[in-house]
Formats: C-alpha cells, sequence, structure tokens
C-alpha cells in the first residue's frame, strides 16, 4: 500500500511542477471539513462501548474500518491538491523562509521608498512647481522644460 501512494504523491508532485497557475482546478468539496467523519467514527465507537442495545462487533468493526478508509481517502485527495498548488510541493519551512525572504524585501523597498521622500531634491522640486504651459515639446518627442 506504501508503494503506490508513494507513487502517486511522486506523480502529483511532477504534475504540480509542471502545472502553472492558470491551469490549476480544484474541485469543490476538496477541502471539506473532516470532523464530520471523526464524528461518525467517534459515536460508532462510543455507541458500541455505552449503548445497551450494541450492534455486533463485526458489524461496528466494519463500519469503522469503512468511515476510516473514507477518511484516509479524503486526507490523501486533500494532500493531493494540496501538491497541485503552485508551491503545494514546498514544506512548512521553506514557506516559512521564502515568507521571511519577501517580507525582508517589502522591508527594504519602503526604506527605499522613505529615504526618497524625506530626500531633498530641488530639482524635482522646481520642476514640479512649472506649470505645463512652460513645458516645451521638442522634435523628438521628448519633454524639456523651458528656460526660465
Amino acid at each position: 500500500m506504501a508503494q503506490p501512494r508513494a507513487q502517486a504523491q511522486a506523480q502529483a508532485q511532477a504534475q504540480a511542477q509542471s502545472n502553472n497557475a492558470s491551469h490549476i482546478h480544484i474541485q469543490p468539496g476538496t477541502f471539506q471539513s473532516l470532523l464530520p467523519l471523526l464524528d461518525d467514527i467517534l459515536s460508532i465507537i462510543h455507541d458500541q462501548a455505552t449503548c445497551s442495545e450494541k450492534t455486533s462487533t463485526a458489524q461496528a468493526g466494519e463500519s469503522v474500518a469503512s468511515k476510516a478508509k473514507e477518511l484516509a481517502t479524503t486526507i490523501e485527495n486533500m494532500k493531493l491538491a494540496t501538491l497541485n498548488l503552485p508551491g503545494g510541493e514546498l514544506s512548512i519551512h521553506e514557506l516559512k523562509r521564502l515568507s521571511d525572504r519577501l517580507d525582508e524585501e517589502g522591508d527594504k523597498r519602503r526604506r527605499i521608498l522613505s529615504a526618497f521622500e524625506t530626500r531633498q531634491m530641488p530639482l524635482l522640486d522646481r520642476l514640479g512647481d512649472q506649470t505645463s504651459s512652460s513645458i516645451d515639446i521638442d522634435e523628438g518627442g521628448s519633454v524639456m522644460p523651458s528656460p526660465a
């Protein structure tokens, strides 16, 4: 059983790497809640242990096994769908590292913009103060400030 699962995961990873974001399609209900399945399993076990009208052990075992297989299949489908998402093949550590790197890059860009905002630039201030009537367009289509 481990061999087919490993092959399916390897295939999903290869497919995830070859897909681009515009081709991703996730089936509705792929990421459904697992709680109803867990509740069903626990209810069967609880009823078997506490109810006066016990079902046969074999029947209860079959019900639990059926629900457990359904739960395992649901989790496997979720895992495969996750691998098909862009970046789905990345580990939590790699995602954290990437997120930290993007945060650092954003902070760096904000510092640069802040430095430009506080920097005195007299030429830009003069250009900004000129009205559109004092700006000439040369023969090549370039915008040139007219001499003041």
